[in-house]
């Protein structure tokens, strides 16, 4: 447990030795690597006081996935727990020039003159420094799945970050009394939310360890926690796994959902678990900061099956748009967000800033993918996606993506993905990929993919086939596959494993 003076002691040193040692500044962006420990947050908040941008790494993506990210973001600088040192000398191989490394946790570095180690770490700002960076420049960046294969950066500005803290500070009411859970990767940004807010107004921060996600619950019953955010399929799982008990988390007073569609079904869960905590559904994508609208869920009578998205925050616009970016003001449209926390365009990408931004009634509009149709009473209303992203486990995945890695590891173009399996609220736990003609086996192909996906993104099960279906317009039949893993479900006395080591189809 650290206090504030431990953590903003620590995090000072951070700032000043970089400031000092590599000239850190307005403009500059820190990466780091790190589990959800002390290092982690003194690398952000000492990042944030250098005047830099943080990147945050994530210890459970292949190694040449956060090596892009280093190399896409400019970082000048890493930050490595001890834990993950070892992995330095592959994650930097090929990166010119490489980033200065910083090793916080660590008692001696391996003599190199960019690397440093805790003891070098020493150089504290003065009690009367003033950030050197600009309301417009980069607070963080972020990657999400690309459709072309290649992550997006989005760069989310100062000015961004604070818009939203003021509308969720508002939302949250979170006080020097509360304990806010953080339960989300840091390469969210849903961890902006917890983290940020909980500094902002003195609360406690807890963390919960990786891969414990199914002890959440009783982590909140021993610690007393007030406020939680998670994607809905974090509280889906803890209701099919029982977790969801009447009254199990009576300290709880806010709970915000985030990510992905929220049933009401598992939103009503929630309140029987935890009576005295208001449920809000808040949404957005990362390009807009965190979260853009908010609904509260108070009179259950009448709350739709998929819970509303609400209305826009604060000094922000969503608005129902057609493919020629004209506004519609009744009917299902394209939902489009303008306002102070929308990004200004992804990072060194002006073709695809060019396909999601257009202008219109003098704003800048961002394309959410999303569709929407809008109610007087309930706000906005999600109705589906135009193209093939998905959410899976709450991360937002371009399934595009994914079909180009298949096909690289198979060395077939005939490639389809689909989500699978999903819970009985419809949200997906993971993928499966069909394959005709492929040129490495299903288990090959498994491992090549999780050389280059996280996780969450490999596919649990590579179906080898003889071709792939194709409706009357010749394109891939997404609607036959799904309906032949149904039906396999279906004829299957027990559940299949979703195991990595799969077999061929």
């Amino acid at each position: 447990m650290l206090t504030y003076s431990q953590l903003f002691g620590a995090a000072s040193m951070l700032a000043g030795t970089m400031v000092k040692r590599f000239g850190t500044g307005s403009g500059s962006r820190v990466a780091f690597l790190s589990d959800r420990t002390p290092t982690a947050y003194t690398a952000i908040i000492g990042t944030l006081l250098s005047g830099a941008a943080y990147v945050p790494l994530n210890p459970r993506f292949p190694v040449e996935r956060n090596r892009t990210m280093i190399q896409r973001s400019g970082a000048t600088v890493l930050i490595c727990s001890e834990r993950y040192r070892e992995r330095l000398p592959e994650l930097l191989q090929g990166l010119s020039p490489a980033p200065a490394v910083l090793l916080p946790e660590s008692e001696r570095s391996a003599g190199g003159d960019h690397e440093f180690a805790k003891s070098e770490i020493n150089i504290s700002l003065p009690e009367n420094y003033a950030v050197a960076s600009k309301m417009d420049d980069n607070a963080y960046i972020l990657f999400t799945s690309g459709s072309t294969g290649v992550p997006k950066a989005v760069p989310i500005s100062n000015k961004n970050v604070l818009r939203y803290l003021k509308s969720a500070s508002e939302l949250s009411e979170v006080g020097p009394d509360d304990r806010v859970i953080q339960l989300v990767d840091l390469t969210f940004d849903l961890s902006v939310h917890d983290m940020f807010i909980t500094w902002l107004n003195g609360a406690c921060l807890y963390s919960v360890p990786e891969n414990a996600s199914l002890l959440s619950t009783r982590i909140v019953q021993e610690n007393e926690v007030t406020c939680w955010l998670s994607v809905p399929s974090a509280a889906a799982l803890l209701k099919q796994s029982g977790e969801l008990t009447e009254n199990s988390m009576p300290s709880l007073r806010k709970t915000f959902f985030c990510g992905e569609a929220l049933p009401s079904t598992v939103a009503e869960a929630w309140a029987e678990a935890a009576p005295n905590s208001s449920i809000i559904n808040i949404y957005g994508p990362t390009e807009a900061t965190v979260a853009f609208s908010a609904f509260n869920c108070s009179e259950w009578s009448k709350i739709p099956p998929v819970v509303p998205l609400g209305f826009p925050l604060p000094e922000q616009d969503m608005g129902l748009f057609n493919s020629e970016g004209k506004r519609l003001h009744d009917g299902a449209g394209e939902i489009c967000l303008a306002g102070s926390q929308v990004m200004s365009g992804y990072l060194n990408a002006p073709d695809l800033s060019a396909a999601r931004i257009f202008e219109s009634e003098g704003k800048r509009w961002y394309r959410t993918g999303d569709l929407g149709k809008f109610d007087e009473s309930l706000g906005f209303l999600y109705a589906g996606r135009i193209d093939r992203q998905v959410k899976i486990r709450g991360f937002r995945v371009e399934l595009q993506e994914i079909e180009t890695i298949v096909r690289r590891a198979s060395g077939s173009d005939l490639v389809a993905v689909l989500p699978w399996p999903t819970t009985a609220d419809g949200m997906a736990l993971g993928c499966v990929s069909f394959v005709a003609g492929a040129r490495a086996s299903a288990q090959q192909i498994v491992a090549d993919c999780a050389k280059s996906l996280p996780d969450y993104m490999v596919p649990g099960e590579i179906m080898l086939i003889d071709s792939i279906p194709t409706n009357t317009n010749g394109k891939t039949d997404y609607g036959n596959l799904l309906e032949r893993l149904v039906q396999r479900s279906h004829s299957t006395a027990a559940p299949k494993s979703q195991s990595k080591g799969l077999e061929d189809a």
